[in-house]
């Protein structure tokens, strides 16, 4: 990159252009007391710099006049900044064709008659004492030309004329067009690339940009250059053809003999590496840009079959944590409560399968319907390694963990969360480690989450043939009996299911060769190890529900769900910005207890803070969920009251102390007999029937159900949302 050898005082005056360390910014002002220093603003983040203009003219090699580039528009700044694809070897009068030369030479002298015939008419105004207008004055220059040339063309002119200083051969160098010295490739040369791009490029991790353009060398060695042409194709592009000329195994020879096959086919040559370089920056720069132009070139259908269809993953992924799936189920059996083991309830379960080893990376079980809550929380369990089977006294190992690269999702409400967005930002802690790419599945598109679907279906038989209170179909008697039949509670579902993960995690798959997903989940570890964070309060805190608006500090502390939170941590908090500015606090709340927030400054834990509200005598804190205080202060906005919702708190609070203590009295007196009715059967026979009925039946079973779980057609109806 070369400065020009004269440069414009109109160029390095406020308002105009520099570009220096690859950055571009705006000259606003000159220092009045030192005028070498130069107040300026950088572009792409508009903050403001401080430039030597000394430093600006140092010569950056020693071949070149000058370290920066100066212009007086943005345009011409961007227009004298060398591009990859432009050659290097220095521009002669041998290198242009005539014509070019030719429009040079009328540039120049109409550039130079125009200027002096308005040099002319002002000096001659001037010693007359009278006022002219420029413009005026440009319009009769140009129409006393020979070549009548209109006033925006002078423009233009004179634009060139003072970019390039009046040099002949620079300014007929500009006149070329903007794809010279460019290859310009067929249809079926940019399908080849578009194909191999968005297969071994767009993926993650991505492979570096040499080792794409090597594996595009070994294809086209291996095609023995034919690949598919556009052109050629009626209709949509023959995908099981573009999948035989990618495999190795099937030589070009057999599919040149097939004429139909043949005639799709037109020998291509590789793109040069400079080229290639030049169109995966576009690509990087421009992802969005490239999914328009890819669907614009070959459909829409080749966009989703390369970068969207979620059942096709398996067999494209190569290392563990690349796609990784997420999705929720109703499970099919009923829960009673602890206490009375009457209160009938249904569990959801959350579940993360990666698409390499098809193993489960978490999971997570709660009573509320799918919320970011139950996703974070079986986030939370993937990330890390496990011991939660080992707890429950689980035998058999479960050893997959890390940061998803890619985490494929439905349109689901609880996913499309700014929480999830702001976790799956924030994880990589600055680029340390691995951040989440959220993607997620097009609507009415349920084939595309076939694997844990899949998953899904053979654990519904499984329970249904083995689980007391088993709901077997929608049909009512069948609900009924479930119901009848329901004796399970929430830890014996827990431990079911981290059974049956162990278990599977040891199953042999048909679709992995014969591989358990536990082995092959230490063959990918041979390429790749997890890297993850370490759990500290912060990011157990970004766990936590993000609220959609930021806060203020105040004196009174922050101000939300209508109470004030405060700490002494929040004392020595920075409460303005540089400017003068208020600054916004992030918050995060755990919605099961709202008597404590987290506040966050950007992507920094500043501390927690306490509800002043929430506080009892003894100096800790009531715990109250969110659906309580809001119902709380619904019923307090219904009964018209006086008081404040608190005071309906604290009296239910106390009603509900008063008839739990006339609960225990009436129990002293009450024979355990009874209360056979409602407490049958205990919680020691439920135990037992846990322990003798489920081992023999698993351990019987599950070598036959998992089947499905390998690979096999389900012997289930598919699942529908």
């Amino acid at each position: 990159m070369k400065a020009a050898s004269v440069i414009d005082p109109r160029s390095i005056s406020p308002g105009a252009f520099v570009w220096w360390q690859k950055q571009i910014y705006q000259i606003r002002s000159f220092d009045p007391e030192e005028p070498l220093l130069i107040h300026a603003t950088e572009l792409k983040t508009a903050s403001p710099a401080l430039l030597s203009l000394p430093d600006l003219l140092l010569p950056a090699k020693a071949n070149e006049k000058a370290g920066a580039l100066f212009a007086s528009t943005l345009e011409t700044l961007q227009s004298q900044i060398e591009q990859p694809g432009q050659p290097s070897r220095p521009v002669t009068s041998v290198n242009l064709p005539e014509r070019l030369l030719a429009k040079a030479d009328a540039i120049i002298r109409v550039v130079e008659t125009v200027e002096r015939s308005v040099q002319a008419s002002e000096r001659q105004a001037s010693l007359r004492g009278e006022k002219c207008s420029r413009t005026l004055l440009l319009k009769v220059a140009c129409a006393q030309l020979p070549e009548r040339v209109g006033k925006s063309t002078y423009y233009e002119y004179r634009k060139l004329f003072h970019q390039h200083n009046g040099d002949r051969v620079r300014i007929a160098a500009s006149l070329r067009r903007k794809t010279f010295n460019q290859t310009r490739l067929t249809q079926a040369q940019l399908h080849f690339c578009d194909t191999l791009i968005l297969r071994y490029y767009a993926r993650q991790p991505p492979l570096e940009a040499k080792a794409v353009y090597h594996i595009m060398q070994k294809v086209l060695a291996h095609t023995a250059g034919w690949w598919l042409d556009p052109h050629n194709c009626t209709g949509a592009l023959p995908e099981d053809l573009m999948e035989e000329l990618l495999n190795p195994k099937i030589p070009i020879r057999a599919i040149l003999d097939n004429s139909e096959k043949a005639a799709w086919l037109t020998k291509i040559e590789l793109p040069s590496l400079s080229w290639f370089y030049q169109y995966l920056n576009y690509f990087k720069a421009l992802p969005d840009s490239g999914q328009t132009v890819i669907s614009a070139r070959y459909g829409k259908e080749t966009w989703e079959r390369e970068h969207l269809v979620f059942d096709t993953f398996v067999t494209r992924a190569t290392l563990p944590l690349q796609y990784v799936f997420a999705d929720h189920w109703l499970f099919d059996a009923f829960v009673v409560d602890a206490e009375t083991r009457c209160r009938l309830d249904r569990l959801w379960l959350t579940v993360l399968i990666d698409a390499y080893s098809r193993s489960i990376l978490g999971m997570a079980l709660a009573y509320e319907s799918p919320c970011i809550e139950s996703l974070m929380s079986a986030l939370q369990h993937s990330f890390w390694p496990k011991d939660s089977h080992i707890e429950l006294g689980i035998e058999g190992q479960w050893v997959c963990f890390g940061i998803p690269a890619q985490l494929f999702l439905d349109n689901a409400w609880a996913h499309l969360s700014v929480s999830l967005e702001n976790f799956a930002r924030a994880i990589s802690q600055g680029g340390r480690y691995t951040s989440i790419d959220l993607n997620f599945r097009p609507p009415y598109k349920g084939r595309y989450g076939a694997l844990i679907e899949r998953f899904f279906g053979n654990l519904s038989s499984l329970v249904k043939q083995i689980l007391p209170g088993a709901i077997q179909s929608s049909n009512p008697k069948h609900i009924r009996n479930a119901a009848h039949e329901a004796c399970l509670l929430y830890q014996d579902i827990h431990k079911f299911c981290q059974r049956v993960i162990v278990d599977y995690q040891h199953t042999p798959h048909r679709e992995l060769g014969g591989m358990t997903p536990h082995e092959k989940w230490l063959e990918g570890l041979q390429s790749m190890y997890p890297l993850v964070p370490s759990l500290t309060d912060e990011l157990q805190r970004q766990f936590w529900r993000l609220h959609p608006e930021t806060r203020l500090l105040t004196q009174k502390g922050v101000c939300l769900f209508g109470q004030h939170y405060w700490s002494p941590e929040l004392s020595g908090a920075q409460r303005l910005q540089m400017d003068g500015r208020p600054i916004q606090y992030g918050v995060h709340y755990d919605p099961a207890n709202i008597s404590r927030i987290a506040l966050f400054q950007g992507e920094r834990w500043v501390g927690d803070a306490w509800a002043k509200e929430m506080r009892l005598p003894d100096g800790s804190y009531r715990e109250r969920s969110l659906w309580e205080h809001q119902m709380f202060k619904d019923l307090a906005h219904d009964r018209r009251a006086k008081r404040d919702w608190k005071a309906y708190v604290d009296e239910n609070q106390a009603l509900g102390e008063q008839r739990q203590q006339e609960k225990k009295k009436a129990r002293k007196g009450t024979s355990k007999a009874s209360l056979a009715h409602i407490t049958s059967p205990d919680t020691q026979a439920i135990d037992q029937a846990i322990q003798t009925v489920l081992p023999a039946q698993v351990d019987q079973s599950l070598t036959d159900l998992l089947v499905g779980f390998a690979g096999d057609e389900p012997a289930y109806r598919p699942l529908h949302k």
